[in-house]
């Protein structure tokens, strides 16, 4: 148990995140025309966010200072805003991101302290340049799209997390449908009854949207859940369990960030859960001297699982949840003056559909 607690501490606080100073080795995928928009082969998984500035430095100095305004797990796109020698800014040259502080951006070029450069060498051939080549470049063709259209395109290309959509409505289903029929051969009465298992809920999960915090692998979740269980004995006799629960927890995306799309993300789950109860029970025989009996109290529990969620770049989802769910029901005393306690327990197999916004 020691040994959990320490990996999961280890874990949560190296999660995604890169501090100023800190630097990283880059290769640039795609430039535009003017080099103010590239497209870098480093993205969330090495812990870039959206926001972050860097100073993109070669061995000749410093060739830029820009802002990452798309990134992906494998990808980001940078607006450079400050251009210092704009000929070391080509396709497949290989170059250190330093992350810096970040600072104020003006449009206004009079305010500019420094007057940005401009290419002076068309050519992106980064050997002509004598640029240092990624291993296995020179498979990128040339860039003949306009800065508007160019910088559509990369966003379009890494839009693959969606952290601006921190808000999920989900539903939660589990339904078991029959009916029973019992017929005695004596040539009594037939019973009939309902044979089935409802579980119907809605819920809402939160997460965080800075995904460079140590928290941005946890997410809040609740939701409100229905159930009920018919079921009919061979003589007739039948019983009803009506259980209404609210459920608070939290989710921990431990090797995915919740915002990925297009990608099956494993979650570890654990909730606790607060509820009424209703159970009634019915002998199934006309002429029985026991009437028919109910009683109701209040439900408490917990459940801990794995699954496993799945998002589109428009927010809608879907999840698939295993999880081990116990329950205790206390029911109030009865006419007998007998006070009865219910536990349920064992796993669970749920699916559900949600929509983030």
């Amino acid at each position: 148990m020691k040994m959990f607690f320490v990996i999961f501490w280890i874990l949560t606080f190296n999660a995604f995140a890169l501090e100023v100073d800190e630097k990283l080795t880059v290769r640039i995928i795609r430039t535009s025309e003017s080099r103010k928009t590239v497209m870098v082969n480093r993205g969330v998984e090495d812990g870039l966010a959206e926001g972050d500035h860097a100073k993109f430095v070669v061995t000749a100095g410093i060739a830029g200072r820009g802002v990452a305004v798309k990134v992906s797990p494998t990808r980001s796109v940078w607006s450079i805003y400050r251009l210092v020698n704009a000929d070391l800014i080509v396709n497949d040259a290989v170059m250190t991101i330093k992350i810096s502080p970040p600072v104020k951006i003006t449009q206004d070029e009079t305010k500019n302290l420094v007057q940005e450069d401009t290419p002076s060498n068309t050519s992106e051939d980064p050997k002509e340049l004598g640029i240092p080549l990624h291993e296995g470049a020179d498979d990128l063709g040339k860039n003949s799209m306009d800065e508007t259209s160019e910088l559509s395109a990369m966003r379009s290309e890494v839009s693959q997390i969606i952290p601006e959509k921190n808000l999920e409505l989900f539903t939660i289903l589990n339904i078991s449908s029959l009916s029973a029929k019992t017929s005695p051969d004596s040539g009594g009465d037939s019973y009939t009854n309902s044979q089935s298992y409802h579980h119907i809920g809605l819920g809402g999960e939160l997460y965080s949207q800075k995904e460079r915090e140590w928290y941005s692998a946890w997410s809040l979740v609740t939701s409100l859940n229905l159930m009920r269980l018919n079921n009919q004995s061979y003589n007739g006799s039948s019983s009803t369990n009506d259980i209404t629960e609210v459920s608070l927890g939290t989710n921990w995306h431990f090797s995915k960030l919740p915002s990925l799309t297009l990608d099956f993300i494993p979650y570890l789950h654990f909730s606790f859960h607060l509820g009424t109860a209703k159970s009634s029970y019915s002998e199934g025989s006309e002429n029985s001297p026991i009437d028919d009996l109910s009683g109701s109290g209040s439900t408490r529990g917990f459940s801990v699982g794995f699954g496993y969620k799945f998002f589109t770049h428009h927010g809608y989802g879907a999840r698939v949840l295993l999880d081990y769910y116990t329950r205790s029901e206390s029911y109030d005393e009865d006419d007998q003056t007998n006070v009865y306690t219910k536990t349920v327990s064992g796993p669970r197999l749920m699916v559900g559909l949600g929509y983030r916004f």
